[in-house]
């Protein structure tokens, strides 16, 4: 089974039409089930609670003939306090898709709306895909450049993207001579994404919208090229210092920025490139930067800085915890790895899941004492 967590899956904030006495005790839930811009007129809601103390699944509901479904909640929603935080899924088409966390009780006025969309089988070797955005660190580690490569990947259809068994639904070349690549944060689950032959291989449904791919590698010298085949509608690229004099062909200089105290990248950028590959060569003088960079240091905001604070809550479901997730972030981890957990049949699997998500509950009840 596949899971699809937050973004287009999710949205809270419509009015409930259910009557105000839901609200009071016991709480409930309103919710319906969209199929696009449609109610999904049957299938089965889950409905899961994440606190200090366990999670799991708690209740089930058939979805009614307009998408509708309730849950009595055995407990009111309140994160701050008891730490119990409920949220709803749907298993449609072999994706699991999860609705967004009900954290407090005034969350229960609004109607709870989870979205799922129809499933399209693309080629087994995947499909081409525009990103959104593309934003590449680079910075020297003793003896190597290590790269963190972030992709904004869109989906702008209307069906979510599935693998054919044993296939992709999307792939992209790394840069020539990059070595060790891994995965990092972002929307994919860990067994999701693979590297063959130079290449990463996504594997993981896309549903419309954009998807966060994280992956870091390492080169031997800063010249290198860069391909970037397909349509990408902005480029950046960040070089921290200190580092080479360097030009980068195919992306403008743009400014020098700092992303903490004492650290600053040299950007360039570029916008609506197709099939293009970057090329980076070391020059033997830098020259003087323009004086508006030097305006730009403490007050310039990155379309990468917000990536990254987009990417932080949404962490590997199996990797070490995070202590700065969220809690959203990390019920939704927990939820990943409950579905883990149903899928293991291995015992040595299965170990390392439990252990992965007793670090996560403890994580949980150390935020809410």
């Amino acid at each position: 089974m596949w899971v699809v967590l937050g973004g287009a899956s999710a949205v809270l904030g419509q009015p409930s039409p259910f009557p105000s006495s839901a609200q009071q005790d016991p709480p409930i839930l309103d919710g319906i089930v969209f199929e696009g811009d449609s109610p999904l007129d049957a299938g089965t809601v889950v409905l899961h609670r994440v606190s200090p103390e366990g999670s799991g699944e708690v209740d089930t509901a058939t979805v009614g003939p307009g998408g509708e479904f309730q849950f009595l909640l055995p407990a009111v929603p309140d994160a701050d306090i008891q730490g119990d935080i409920f949220f709803a899924s749907v298993d449609f088409e072999g994706v699991l898709y999860f609705g967004s966390a009900i954290t407090a009780l005034e969350q229960l006025d609004s109607l709870y709306v989870v979205r799922v969309f129809q499933a399209e089988e693309v080629p087994p070797e995947g499909v081409a895909l525009p990103v959104e955005v593309r934003t590449l660190f680079i910075e020297f580690a003793g003896d190597e450049w290590v790269a963190t490569d972030l992709f904004a990947i869109d989906n702008r259809g209307t069906r979510t993207l599935v693998a054919q068994e044993g296939g992709v639904v999307w792939s992209y070349p790394l840069p020539p001579g990059a070595t060790r690549p891994e995965l990092g944060e972002g929307d994919m689950p860990p067994d999701a994404v693979t590297f063959e032959e130079g290449r990463v291989l996504v594997s993981a449904p896309l549903p419309p919208g954009d998807r966060l791919l994280m992956i870091r590698y390492r080169l031997a010298d800063l010249g290198s090229t860069i391909p970037a085949p397909g349509r990408t509608e902005v480029f950046e690229l960040l070089v921290k210092e200190p580092s080479p004099p360097l030009r980068v062909e195919g992306l403008e200089p743009v400014d020098v920025v700092a992303l903490g105290p004492g650290t600053t990248y040299r950007r360039y950028g570029a916008s609506e490139l197709v099939d293009v590959t970057l090329t980076l060569v070391e020059t033997e003088d830098r020259g003087p930067p323009p004086l508006e960079w030097f305006a730009l240091l403490a007050t310039v905001v990155l379309a990468a800085g917000g990536l990254l604070a987009y990417a932080r809550p949404r962490r590997r479901a199996l990797a070490g915890p995070d202590p700065g997730l969220d809690r959203e972030a990390l019920i939704l981890e927990v939820a990943r790895i409950d579905d883990a957990l149903a899928r293991a049949a291995k015992p040595d699997k299965r170990s390392g899941i439990l252990e992965r998500r007793a670090a996560l509950l403890s994580l949980l009840r150390k935020r809410e004492c």
